[in-house]
């Protein structure tokens, strides 16, 4: 008998029951309609943190958001007393503190909105990473059995004579990789929920169940690039924060051109303040285009990267069908048939992450605040 024959018994002995493998398998809910075999992690005795509760903790304990508050409780404040100060006349000064407390009150409302919009947006993000960082750690452990049971072939080969020392390093060395990678996302993992309980306040040692499908929806615009961009720079408020100064200065130097006579002085920093913003202005109105187009040109880019994908996943649906039939007319190993499967898992779970990537981009080219 033949090295090459008791090889390929001891293999198929190692590999055989295909069929306890796949009629197993659990079937899981879930509204992705190109899912077949990836399997959303579910975990046992959970606490379902939903994005909704997540964000409501994070908006009553953020604070950044209550510094806004009191900023603007202090200009809303200030404002009252100017006002009442040139009720019944004022001087030339009352009347400029006043603009400027009604300029500082409008920018602190904007301030207030950008921050609780960035608060919810901040959350979020952290929020998606840990539920792609979870569904990647059970397709890394799946991908772990899989090399294992290759690791198993390469060794029984490497002791009949059938493969070569640096051929079964190589393996050992890939077992070893698998290993190294689900111990450093199992790290991300955990760091992602530190930075979850710093917005939230939670426990990390809970175990915590995140549930957020993800949702495509093609960016369908009915305005040229252009026309939006502008639309958007007319209403950021950032960029209404910024015209604010600008008026706010113009206002300052109208009144001391008119009423500070004897002071070239005063006129030239008047001057100077009103060129200074109104150049802040010009630079965060480019500035804001730049991150509007940027965050367009990659939405475009991952939009045909999904399509591309999805394409992708048919022909690897395709092979792993192939590979089952050959599994049963004994063509193939089980092995063979596990690697296509783990194929089509990670190319489904490449899928869905891009479906996140494109909800946060599309949030983020609707609020251009966010960018």
């Amino acid at each position: 008998m033949n090295k090459k024959y008791i090889a390929t018994v001891l293999l198929f002995v190692m590999i055989l029951n295909y069929n306890t493998v796949f009629a197993e398998q659990k079937e899981y809910y879930h509204s992705y309609p190109f899912l077949t075999v990836l399997q959303i992690p579910e975990k046992e005795n959970a606490v379902v943190l939903t994005l909704e509760e997540a964000t409501q903790r994070a908006l009553a304990r953020s604070t950044t958001l209550k510094n806004s508050n009191m900023d603007l409780n202090i200009s809303e404040q200030k404002l009252e007393n100017e006002q009442k100060n040139i009720e019944n006349g004022h001087t030339f000064q009352q009347l400029l503190e006043y603009i400027k407390q009604n300029a500082n009150y409008t920018t602190s409302l904007l301030s207030r909105q950008v921050a609780e919009e960035g608060v919810k947006f901040s959350l979020k993000q952290i929020y998606i990473e840990i539920i792609n960082q979870e569904r990647e750690i059970a397709l890394a452990r799946q991908n772990i059995k899989n090399t294992e049971k290759e690791l198993l072939i390469a060794r029984t080969k490497s002791k009949l004579g059938l493969l070569s020392e640096q051929e079964l390093n190589s393996q050992e060395l890939s077992y070893q990789k698998a290993l190294t990678n689900v111990q450093q996302q199992e790290i991300n993992v955990k760091n992602a929920y530190q930075s979850l309980a710093k917005l939230i306040d939670i426990d990390i040692d809970e175990n915590y169940q995140l549930v957020l499908e993800a949702v495509y929806e093609p960016l369908d615009m009915e305005l040229s690039l252009d026309t939006y961009i502008k639309n958007k720079i007319n209403t950021d408020p950032t960029i209404e924060q910024k015209q604010i100064n600008l008026d706010t200065a113009t206002s300052e130097a109208k009144l001391t051109h008119a009423t500070v006579t004897d002071s070239t002085t005063a006129d030239e920093e008047a001057d100077n303040s009103v060129a200074k913003a109104s150049l802040s202005l010009s630079d965060e109105k480019l500035n804001l285009k730049e991150k509007i187009q940027n965050c367009y040109d990659n939405i475009i880019k991952l939009e045909t990267n999904y399509q591309n994908n999805l394409l992708e996943l048919e022909t690897l649906k395709q092979q792993y069908s192939i590979a089952q039939k050959k599994y049963e007319l004994e063509q193939c190993t089980e092995l063979d048939v596990l690697k296509a499967k783990q194929s089509v898992a990670e190319k489904e779970s490449e899928i869905i992450g891009q479906m996140y990537e494109h909800m946060l981009l599309m949030e983020q080219f609707e609020n251009s605040y966010l960018l």
